[in-house]
């Protein structure tokens, strides 16, 4: 009987196969990198925006060139942002959908959501206030949970307090977010400009230290990744490269 089920195990083990995610990683390290600097150059123009607001509140003069040249920079930065924002979206859901697929193609039978989830949860209003959270946090027990089983002397590290510090932030500038967007059709007067500039210019920074966050979280679960693809290649399994 210990034979047989032996045997079954290392079959199993045999027609395990997940696939490569560190390519995906290092992309979206790369382009999280480059939003954080963008940001940070958008929080400083958002600065001198700010003071040449508060200068024209004051009644100082202010000449159209120097008007002109404000507006042409935030646009610019601001298109910029945007773009890199997207791409940024893009390469989180194709790095956090494989890094979830992977533990479906673990064979685990326990997770508690489908693949699939793991780009529809951040979508589905209400679900996405919760549910994106969970799998990241699936993903960063279960990944050491499945290398644990090959490696017994493996310390498994506890990620709750990373992210839920990041999952607060996105929480907040979410809903910041919301604010600035409002007070983008709110700019009447001077006053309600300079709100709009300074409710943009706090959304900037706090996508700052979220951004790093991500950036943290995802080289830690990449490393997780790596160990754990090694111990299956060693055991006989599968890695696919694409």
């Amino acid at each position: 009987m210990e034979e047989s089920n032996k045997a079954e195990q290392e079959i199993q083990i045999n027609n395990i196969e997940i696939w490569d995610n560190s390519k995906r990683a290092r992309t979206m390290i790369v382009i999280f990198w480059i939003l954080t600097g963008i940001t940070t150059i958008g929080v400083i123009s958002g600065y001198f925006e700010l003071e040449l607001l508060n200068a024209a509140q004051l009644g100082e003069f202010i000449g159209e060139s120097e008007v002109n040249a404000n507006d042409q920079r935030q646009g610019i930065i601001g298109i910029l942002q945007l773009g890199i924002f997207i791409a940024s979206v893009v390469v989180f859901l194709n790095w956090f959908r494989r890094a979830y697929g992977n533990l479906h193609r673990m064979g685990i039978n326990y997770l508690k959501q489908k693949e699939s989830m793991a780009v529809w949860s951040w979508l589905i209003p209400i679900v996405w206030f919760f549910r994106p959270v969970q799998i990241m946090n699936e993903i960063w027990t279960e990944t050491q949970d499945q290398i644990k089983k090959y490696d017994s002397s493996y310390l498994i590290r506890s990620g709750g307090f990373l992210i839920g510090i990041w999952w607060t932030l996105f929480i907040l500038s979410n809903f910041i977010g919301r604010y600035v967007l409002k007070t983008t059709f709110k700019q009447d007067t001077i006053e309600q400009i300079i709100e709009s500039s300074q409710a943009t210019m706090i959304a900037d920074i706090m996508e700052i230290p979220e951004a790093l966050l991500v950036i943290l979280i995802v080289s830690q679960i990449s490393k997780m990744e790596k160990t754990l693809a090694e111990e299956v290649k060693k055991s006989g399994g599968n890695i696919i490269y694409k």
